[in-house]
C-alpha cells in the first residue's frame, strides 16, 4: 500500500533522528528500498521509500501517529491516556514527533500502554483534550496569608509537577498586590520541543532543541490579620 501524500511530510520525517526510524524499521518492518542500507541511510533515503516502497500495514500505522499525535495536543492526548490508565512513563526529554513515534513502538508490546493509545486515538478525534487547561486549577477558593512565603511554595508546588511531568525544571513566580487581590505570575518551561529549522549563516538543514516557556496568572484574596 503506497503512502497517502497527506503523510508524506518532509519536515515531519526529518524531525525525527534516523536511531529512532531505525528503531521504528526494526518493529514494523523495514522499506524495501532500506533493507540494504541499514547500517547508513540518511532522511533523504526515508523521504524516497516512503514515496516510491510499498508499506506495510504497521509502518502506516506509525506514520499515522507520527501525525495524530506529532503535536503538543497530540502529546496532550498520550499524557493524558496515560495517566487515565496508569500506565509506565515513556522517555523523557523528546521533541513532539519524537515522542509520538517512541509511544507507537511501545503500545505494541505493553497491553497498558496500548490502551492508553487507543484512548488517546478517540481524544484526538473527538476534538482534542479541554482538561490541558486545567493542570493547576484549584479545588476551592482560599486566602492567602503572608505573600514571599506563599509564593516560594507555589513555585515549589509547580516545579514538582514539571519535573513528574516532563516539563523541565524552570519555575520563576513573580507575585505582588494589586487592588486588594494578591496576583502571582508564573513562568514555566514546556515540554521538549524539536523543529526542523535553518540557521542563519548556514543553508543545511537541523533540528533545534529547546523548552517553550508558558505564562499563568492568578489572583487570590488575601487573609486579614485582624
Amino acid at each position: 500500500m503506497q503512502l497517502p501524500l497527506a503523510y508524506l511530510d518532509r519536515a515531519a520525517i526529518e524531525e525525527v533522528s534516523i536511531d529512532l526510524w531505525k528503531d521504528v524499521f526494526n518493529v514494523v518492518g523495514w522499506p524495501s528500498s532500506l533493507t540494504s542500507k541499514r547500517d547508513s541511510f540518511a532522511h533523504d533515503d526515508i523521504v524516497s521509500a516512503f514515496a516510491k516502497d510499498e508499506l506495510t500495514d504497521p509502518l502506516l500505522q506509525a506514520l499515522e501517529a507520527l501525525h495524530s499525535f506529532g503535536s503538543d495536543e497530540g502529546r496532550e492526548a498520550i499524557m493524558t491516556a496515560m495517566q487515565d490508565r496508569s500506565a509506565g512513563a515513556l522517555p523523557a526529554g523528546n521533541g513532539d514527533r519524537e515522542f509520538a513515534l517512541r509511544f507507537f513502538i511501545a503500545q505494541r508490546q505493553d497491553a497498558s500502554l496500548a490502551d492508553a493509545f487507543a484512548r488517546a486515538q478517540i481524544q484526538i478525534q473527538e476534538g482534542g483534550n479541554p482538561r490541558r487547561y486545567n493542570e493547576f486549577m484549584g479545588k476551592e477558593a482560599r486566602s492567602v496569608k503572608g505573600l514571599d512565603r506563599k509564593k516560594e511554595v507555589l513555585r515549589e508546588r509547580i516545579l514538582d509537577f514539571c519535573e513528574k511531568s516532563d516539563l523541565g525544571n524552570h519555575v520563576q513566580v513573580e507575585a505582588f498586590e494589586d487592588d486588594g487581590l494578591y496576583v502571582f505570575n508564573i513562568l514555566r518551561s514546556h515540554r521538549t520541543q524539536k523543529p526542523l529549522a535553518v540557521v542563519p549563516g548556514h543553508s543545511a538543514r537541523a533540528t533545534i532543541q529547546f523548552r517553550p516557556v508558558h505564562v499563568m496568572s492568578y489572583g487570590m484574596t488575601p487573609q486579614s490579620d485582624d
